[in-house]
């Protein structure tokens, strides 16, 4: 999206948790094991019927707790032990649910002394050449850049990409207790739009589009955008090998072509629905099978028969080549969407070797963007967060063994990948697909992530290379 949008049922998916007029029974769990030691860390979670909700954590009754039974964070369950032994050496932890203050649950915690083992010394860091790239994430048989692209090259070496010197300013300024929410869901009706959660994708070829038209005469209601703009889209021109043409501008009108899938199979953000006035951004991607190209579009609809978008993009995926500095793509950032979004296959399978992506609202955010973005929008904050930036899980974040293996996968990709900003939205959104194969626990378990988990890094190892290339997504050599 270039500016916030929210659509009018957005509420309504978060408000079905629970039936109203049903028993539901809470029930909470740790990954850990009585006694617990002393000044130790514990993750909890509270359970709606056998799911995770969002719950109220208190320790003696003490909302938060305290320095005297231990404190745990209800954005996300961390539970710091006490240092000094309690009264009785117990505590009683409860999670209440939100929407419920009636319903909740409870479990006793008692504590041992910590033994802590001498240390062995850590030894000195040692700056280490670029590693050659391992193979990146791939669909449809097209891989989602080269290896060697910034979105596939790892970023958790923390001698050449130490922390942004504006990280903590940034942070602070989303605010460090700020939860991560997952921008998908499980639904994949897509005549169920108000809870068709998330941005979907499809695969093309020569039997599912007829590489139709597209029209750029149609305005964008978010304040600020305006009317389409072909000039810094992409288009197909409508010859037989479906040239790609920067600024579709340069085409004749009836020339302008983009590879909408057929109506039988096309997939989009937002489902079925169709209306310019609510429907929000909807955008359409899709991965050109055999050529291996990647077509994303922004603000999509389809109105009397005729595909309209606001903006298009379009990436050579067997390239790092860019596309133009300054220019908009189907994101604010300039940045393609689908080699950054959280898929269920990856994820399911346990390794996710790719960035993502998330959004922050207007008011955090600087007009302005770095490599690898390429395009800035909003309004302009001074010393904000720059589209472009990227930031990591930090090294210390322990990734709880118990969350599922889909969780744990992501949460090893936000240290190793990082998650890029892209766009203007909610604060700490990450985007995914709609798909039936998420569990929802991985859903739950990442969202007790918060920013202060997080650091803004400094790229400047592969700005200052030599080697680098402005236009290029490259990133290693």
């Amino acid at each position: 999206m270039q500016f916030p949008h929210t659509l009018a049922w957005g509420g309504l998916c978060s408000m079905l948790l629970a039936a109203p007029g049903f028993a539901s029974t809470v029930t909470i769990e740790h990954n850990g094991s009585n006694p617990f030691p002393l000044g130790g860390k514990v993750w909890f979670v509270g359970k709606l019927d056998g799911v995770g909700k969002p719950m109220a954590f208190s320790v003696n009754g003490i909302p938060g707790g305290n320095a005297t039974v231990g404190t745990i964070n209800s954005q996300n369950g961390e539970y710091l032990a006490p240092l000094a032994t309690p009264p009785n050496n117990a505590v009683t932890v409860t999670a209440t649910y939100r929407s419920d203050p009636s319903a909740s649950a409870s479990t006793m915690l008692t504590f041992r002394t910590s033994t802590t083992p001498t240390p062995t010394p850590t030894p000195t860091p040692t700056p280490t050449p670029t590693p050659t790239p391992a193979g990146g994430p791939s669909i449809a048989g097209c891989d989602m850049f080269p290896a060697s692209a910034v979105f596939n090259t790892r970023i958790d070496d923390l001698v050449r990409f130490p922390a942004h010197a504006s990280s903590n300013a940034w942070i602070n300024s989303v605010g460090n207790s700020r939860a991560l929410h997952m921008d998908f869901g499980r639904n994949v009706n897509q005549a169920d739009y108000a809870s068709y959660y998330g941005i979907p994708y499809n695969v093309v070829d020569a039997s599912t589009t007829s590489w139709p038209r597209v029209s750029f005469a149609i305005t964008d209601p978010n304040s600020g955008n305006g009317d389409g703009v072909p000039d810094e889209s992409d288009c197909a021109a409508p010859d037989a090998a479906h040239t790609l043409t920067r600024g579709c501008s340069t085409l004749p009108t009836a020339g302008q072509r983009f590879p909408y899938p057929n109506d039988n199979v096309v997939k989009a953000e937002y489902g079925n629905c169709n209306d310019p006035q609510q429907c929000g951004d909807r955008h359409v991607l899709a991965v050109e099978k055999n050529a291996c190209r990647l077509w994303e579009s922004y603000f999509t609809y389809k109105v009397n028969g005729q595909w309209h978008a606001y903006s298009t993009a379009a990436w050579n995926l067997k390239s790092n080549q860019m596309r133009p500095r300054t220019w908009t793509s189907a994101d604010a950032a300039g940045l393609p969407i689908l080699p950054l979004l959280m898929r269920a296959d990856e994820a399911s399978a346990g390794d996710v070797r790719h960035a993502l992506r998330i959004t922050f609202a207007d008011r955090v955010l600087d007009k302005r963007f770095v490599w690898p973005a390429t395009h800035a929008a909003g309004g302009a904050t001074s010393n904000g967060i720059p589209f472009g930036a990227v930031l990591r899980l930090k090294s210390d974040f322990t990734i709880p063994a118990n969350w599922t293996t889909q969780a744990r996968a992501l949460a090893t990709a936000m240290k190793r990948y990082g998650v890029y900003v892209a766009d203007i939205g909610s604060n700490s959104f990450l985007t995914g697909e709609p798909n039936a194969s998420w569990n929802p626990e991985t859903i739950s378990q990442l969202q007790r992530i918060q920013m202060g988990s997080f650091e803004f890094v400094d790229t400047r190892t592969i700005t200052g290379n030599p080697k680098f290339n402005v236009n290029s997504f490259q990133a290693s050599w």
